[in-house]
C-alpha cells in the first residue's frame, strides 16, 4: 500500500447536523444516481482515502476521550441531539496538497454502543494506530469502497448519503436493540465522511465501521450470502476475485442438500431471534438485507473438501479462494514479523452463542479448540453426512429501505418475469420477511431429533500441520478473559 504524507491542519470543531440532514420528502433518486460516480472517482484513491480516514479515526478518539475526561460545557451538547452532534477535522495530503475534511457523526453514541459491546477506546484505537488499512473490493454488487483493519477485527465500508443518513435517524433505537435483546443485527460502531475538493464544486462520502464477523483466525472455508430469493442466485461462469467468498442461496442448496442439523434447543433459540430480527426490519420498511453465513468445517480436509465437488465451478471457486488466503496470510505474517509488537488475535467481537444465549458444555462442543473457545460458534452437523462444522452469522445490508427505487425495480420484474417476479432479490418488506424465513428454516437450519450425533473424529495429520503453520499468538485482550464457567446440557437425550 502506498503511504501519503498526511498533516491536520487546526483543531477540530464541533457542531450540530442541520435539520435539511433529516428530509423525509426525498425520494434518494440522486444518491443512486451520485454513488456510482463518485465510487469511480474514488476508485483511483482508495491508499489515500484509507490513510486520512485512519488518522481521523485515531483523532476524534482521543479528542473524545479527552472531553469524556475533562469536558467543558457548552451550549453544542443538548440532551436528544446526541446523533445530530459532529466532529471535523480537515487533513492535507503533502504530496498533491489535496485538503480533505473528515467528520465524526454522533461521536459519543457510538463510543457507547462500542463500549456495551466491550470495545474499549484503547482497542478501538490499537486497531487503527500505527498500521494502515487493507482496502478490498466490495464482493456485493453495490461495487462499495471496503477497508479492514490489520488485525481484521473491523470493516469500513462506504453507504449511499440515504443510508447514511437513515443509520442517524434509527440510531437510537438500533443502540437499545443491539443492547437489550438477543440480535444477528450487523453491529455498526461508527460513521464517518470525507469531503474532498473536485474541479467543480466538494465530493461528499460516507463511511461506516462494523465489526467483521468473520475474523481470519476463524478460519472460515465457505461463506455464503443468503436471501431467500433464487433468480441470479447462484455463481457461473468465470469467478472473479471479488465472489470468492460469495456463495449464493443456491450454490448453498447445491453444496449441502439436506442442510445443516442443530441441537433442539439452539434450533429454536436461533429460530426466534433471527425471526424477531426479521419482523423487526419488516417494520422499518427494510428489504433485500441478507444472512451472510460462514462455515468452518471440523472433519474434512481441503482436500477432501475438493473431492467431494466437482473440478469445476463451485469447487474451482473454493480451490481458488483457499490459495489466495493462504498467500494472504503468508504476506501478512511477513508484515506482522516487521512489527514485534503486534500479533494477529482470535479476539472476535460477535460471538453467536452468546447472542442464542443457551446454556450449552463448550468443552464438549469446542474440544480444546481455541478459536472455538474465544469465538463462540455455532456448533452444526451437515445433514445425510454427520460431518461436523462450526458456524457463524450475522445480518448484514440492513439499510435498504423499500422506497421509490426499489419499488420501481419491483415493477420492472413483475413486467418482465410475471409468474416468477416474487422470487427476484427485492420484493415487498412483507414478502421478503415471509420467504426469507422459510427458506432460512426449511433448507439451511434443521432441527434435530434426538439424533444430534456431536462426535469426535480423527482429523487427518496433514490437516493439523497445515493449521499450526498458520497459529498465530494471540493479542491480550480483556474479552478474552470474560469467559463464564460452562453448564453441561446433553443434546442427545
Amino acid at each position: 500500500m502506498t503511504h501519503h504524507n498526511i498533516i491536520g491542519e487546526g483543531d477540530i470543531t464541533e457542531g450540530l447536523i442541520s435539520n435539511d440532514f433529516w428530509n423525509v420528502f426525498d425520494c434518494r433518486l440522486l444518491t443512486y444516481v451520485k454513488s456510482p460516480i463518485q465510487l469511480r472517482f474514488l476508485s483511483t484513491r482508495t491508499n489515500l482515502i484509507g490513510c486520512i480516514l485512519r488518522h481521523g479515526i485515531v483523532d476524534f478518539l482521543d479528542y473524545l476521550q479527552k472531553n469524556l475526561n475533562d469536558y467543558l460545557s457548552d451550549n453544542i451538547h443538548i440532551l436528544g441531539t446526541e446523533n445530530r452532534l459532529f466532529y471535523s477535522k480537515t487533513y492535507k495530503n503533502i504530496d498533491d496538497q489535496m485538503e480533505i475534511e473528515v467528520t465524526c457523526l454522533a461521536p459519543t453514541v457510538f463510543h457507547q454502543i462500542r463500549h456495551d459491546l466491550g470495545i474499549t477506546s484503547q482497542l478501538f484505537r490499537l486497531s487503527f494506530s500505527p498500521y494502515q488499512l487493507r482496502d478490498f473490493t466490495n464482493p456485493g454488487k453495490s461495487g462499495s469502497l471496503m477497508y479492514k483493519t490489520l488485525d481484521d477485527l473491523f470493516i469500513l465500508k462506504t453507504l449511499r448519503e440515504y443510508e447514511a443518513r437513515y443509520l442517524l435517524q434509527i440510531l437510537s433505537g438500533y443502540h437499545l436493540q443491539i443492547n437489550q435483546r438477543p440480535t444477528f443485527l450487523n453491529r455498526y460502531i461508527g460513521l464517518y465522511s470525507l469531503r474532498f475538493p473536485t474541479s467543480l464544486s466538494y465530493m461528499e462520502i460516507y463511511i461506516v465501521v462494523m465489526i467483521n464477523i468473520f475474523p481470519m483466525t476463524t478460519k472460515i472455508n465457505e461463506i455464503f450470502d443468503l436471501k431467500g430469493s433464487t433468480i441470479k442466485r447462484k455463481l457461473r461462469g468465470n469467478i472473479s476475485k471479488d465472489q470468492l467468498h460469495k456463495l449464493k442461496d443456491l450454490d448453498f442448496k447445491d453444496l449441502y442438500p439436506h442442510g445443516i442439523l442443530l441441537p433442539k434447543t439452539i434450533y429454536d433459540r436461533l429460530h426466534l431471534i433471527l425471526s424477531n430480527d426479521a419482523k423487526i426490519l419488516k417494520k422499518l420498511q427494510i428489504t433485500d438485507f441478507s444472512l451472510i453465513l460462514g462455515i468452518r468445517h471440523l472433519d474434512v480436509s481441503v482436500d477432501d473438501l475438493m473431492q467431494r465437488r466437482p473440478t469445476t465451478g463451485i469447487a474451482a471457486l473454493f480451490h481458488m479462494s483457499q490459495r489466495l488466503a493462504m498467500i494472504h496470510l503468508e504476506n501478512l505474517h511477513l508484515e506482522i514479523k516487521a512489527s514485534e509488537d503486534y500479533s494477529l488475535s482470535p479476539v472476535c467481537y460477535f460471538k453467536p452463542m452468546e447472542i442464542i444465549d443457551q446454556n450449552f458444555d463448550r468443552t464438549f462442543f469446542y474440544n480444546q479448540d481455541s478459536v472455538a473457545f474465544n469465538t463462540w460458534p455455532i456448533p452444526g452437523i451437515i445433514n445425510g453426512t454427520n460431518q461436523r462444522i462450526y458456524i457463524y452469522l450475522s445480518l448484514i445490508d440492513i439499510l435498504q429501505t423499500y422506497d421509490f427505487m426499489k419499488q420501481f425495480e419491483q415493477t420492472l420484474h413483475r413486467i418482465k418475469n410475471p409468474l416468477n417476479h416474487h422470487q427476484y432479490s427485492v420484493v415487498e418488506p412483507d414478502d421478503y420477511e415471509k420467504r426469507f424465513i422459510k427458506f432460512l428454516f426449511g433448507n439451511v437450519f434443521i432441527k434435530s431429533q434426538d439424533d444430534f450425533a456431536w462426535h469426535m473424529k480423527q482429523r487427518s495429520q496433514t490437516t493439523i500441520e497445515k493449521e499450526n503453520k498458520t497459529k498465530i499468538q494471540p493479542r491480550r485482550s480483556r474479552s478474552l478473559e470474560r469467559q463464564p464457567p460452562a453448564l453441561t446440557v446433553d443434546f442427545r437425550l
